[in-house]
């Protein structure tokens, strides 16, 4: 019996010390905004925001959403995906013709056809980069995959906002990306001390985005379009 209620209250304080744990990981968790604005202060919508911590990821739960890029009008949608390393990602194609789907380089390389209705399941994207993507038979067709290595990534609402919720204070960059901003790597990194519970953060584009490529063709052939 009294064995019993030794085990009994073990139990008790091991589920004390995991909730007591859980309770101080949450009370320092902290809501982080990023508001990303032009020169003129407007709001700049849909660019990357990710946030990285200096101590590492290795803590934090990785990011299993399946995302999705379809091929549909000829266009990859959405123009930019952004993604954790190691997470799901599914080419599907809407169009009733073939597409050759493939990326330009880097590490994370692809290259397959996609019939009309078919998908491809890409789980291997593990190096944090840019990745390019084109199609060999509408060659205007471009889009771009941003892997990061953190699960804190978004792209910005219509009011240049970017919203996150971390799970521990300290120190973090504060990165923005867009494939039409005109700085090496497409990107702009800042350092800060996350130690309160709130903070805003805006980060001010000093120059404008390159206009995005359009995704006409000049001319389509009809024995592409029976391809």
């Amino acid at each position: 019996m009294s064995l019993a209620l030794h085990g009994e209250n073990l139990l008790r304080y091991l589920l004390l010390l995991i909730s007591a744990v859980t309770t101080f990981s949450e009370a320092n968790a902290l809501e982080l905004t990023v508001n990303v604005v032009d020169k003129n202060n407007n709001a700049v919508n849909k660019i990357v925001v990710f946030v990285t911590p200096k101590a590492g990821v290795a803590d934090l739960p990785s990011n299993n959403q399946k995302l999705v890029i379809d091929q549909q009008g000829k266009k990859f949608t959405p123009y930019i995906t952004v993604m954790q390393k190691g997470q799901n990602v599914v080419f599907s194609n809407k169009d009733d013709i073939t597409h050759h789907i493939y990326s330009v380089s880097g590490k994370n390389r692809f290259e397959f056809k996609l019939k009309a209705g078919d998908s491809k399941h890409i789980s291997d994207m593990n190096a944090a980069e840019e990745v390019a993507m084109g199609c060999n038979i509408h060659d205007w067709m471009s889009g771009y995959i941003l892997v990061v290595d953190t699960p804190y990534f978004t792209k910005t609402n219509t009011n240049g906002s970017a919203v996150f919720t971390v799970k521990k204070t300290g120190q973090y960059d504060i990165s923005v990306w867009h494939p039409q901003l005109d700085t090496p790597s497409h990107q702009i990194t800042q350092s800060h001390l996350l130690s309160t519970d709130k903070k805003t953060l805006t980060l001010t584009l000093t120059k404008p985005l390159l206009p995005i490529p359009k995704q006409v063709g000049q001319e389509e052939f009809e024995f592409l379009e029976e391809y």
